[in-house]
């Protein structure tokens, strides 16, 4: 399978998607970036051709499939000229920062049967994959209540890697858009209900930046869920992910990392699998895999606006102070 790789500068591309992409049998016909120091930073030996407009990789070499990243608000055009090109390709949340201007783009590939692919990569999670199977086997019970915590470093290391844009509201920039969206898809997806209410409360108290220090949104969802989403860039360094779900019939609670446990009923269940970081191998292998063989992707940009809708409400909850309302339906 030959692939192109779009938004070179991405951080992902270099930590996850190229180093995997290279341990596989396909062919990356080129690498795109406005910027030619970040070219030469992902292939310093010139082992793929590099292109400054990523149009011109995708007339030149004819890719079967894109790995796609930009700054946050450049991303729904990205993905709305792909779609007009027919272009099967994969694309790094949040995909853009208005939902209603992603959702007509999605729709479009969805009336194609075109292949598109978000990196929504909690759902590949062994925790996340075994729930939804003890939800469909109604071991789960109702949902009641999810929450989802991701910390990370400071945010200067978005300067250090040449993306100061990361640290622009009016760009996408803040750990609301740039982690959010894996929380609020979470709950979307494991409780299968609409949220129809949100609120959300930030803090600039550590970093003196443009961007929120810490973001924590509450989501009700149309049946009497609750969620809470906590993510910031609050710690020395590092990560720290911690999940918990609980329904009628379970509680779950823990790192969202591999080989720890489930608590059903008062008995651990084991679930093994792979790590955080781990899961965008796992995921960049099955898109691949699922492109290839004329299959969905598992995550698309249908899934991203209805993540999107309620990340809007949240930067809107955020600046009022006051708790938005969505309709359980658009």
């Amino acid at each position: 399978m030959r692939i192109g790789i779009i938004g070179a500068s991405h951080w992902h591309v270099g930590i996850y998607y190229l180093p995997t992409l290279e341990k596989m049998e396909v062919e990356i016909v080129g690498l795109a970036d406005p910027d030619p120091s970040a070219l030469e930073q992902r292939d310093p030996q010139g082992k793929y051709p590099h292109f400054a407009d990523y149009r011109d990789l995708l007339e030149q070499q004819a890719p079967d499939l894109v790995f796609a990243h930009a700054p946050h608000h450049e991303m729904t055009a990205l993905a709305a000229d792909l779609v007009r090109r027919r272009q099967p390709f994969h694309i790094e949340k949040p995909a853009g920062i208005d939902w209603r201007e992603l959702a007509p783009v999605a729709e479009a590939a969805r009336a194609q049967g075109l292949f598109n692919s978000v990196a929504l990569v909690n759902r590949y999670m062994p925790v996340v994959e075994k729930l939804c199977a003890l939800r469909d086997s109604g071991r789960l019970g109702q949902p009641v209540h999810m929450y989802y915590r991701l910390f990370a470093g400071p945010p200067g290391r978005y300067r250090d890697w040449g993306v100061e844009w990361m640290l622009d509201p009016a760009r996408g920039g803040g750990p609301l858009f740039n982690f959010g969206a894996h929380g609020i898809d979470l709950f979307l997806h494991l409780t299968g209900q609409p949220v129809v209410e949100v609120a959300c409360w930030r803090t600039h108290a550590l970093h003196r930046e443009a961007i929120e220090d810490l973001a924590s949104l509450r989501m009700g969802g149309a049946s009497g869920a609750l969620g809470v989403v906590e993510v910031g860039y609050v710690l020395p360094g590092a990560y720290e992910r911690y999940f918990s779900l609980t329904a009628t019939k379970m509680h779950v609670g823990g790192q969202l990392e591999a080989g720890k446990i489930l608590v059903h009923e008062g008995e651990p269940i084991e679930y093994g699998g792979v790590s955080a970081d781990e899961s965008y191998e796992v995921y960049t292998r099955d898109v691949v895999r699922r492109a290839s063989e004329g299959r969905p992707a598992k995550v698309d940009l249908g899934d991203m606006v209805a993540a999107l809708r309620v990340l809007n409400a949240g930067v809107e909850a955020m600046r009022t102070g006051e708790t938005v309302t969505l309709p359980a339906a658009v």
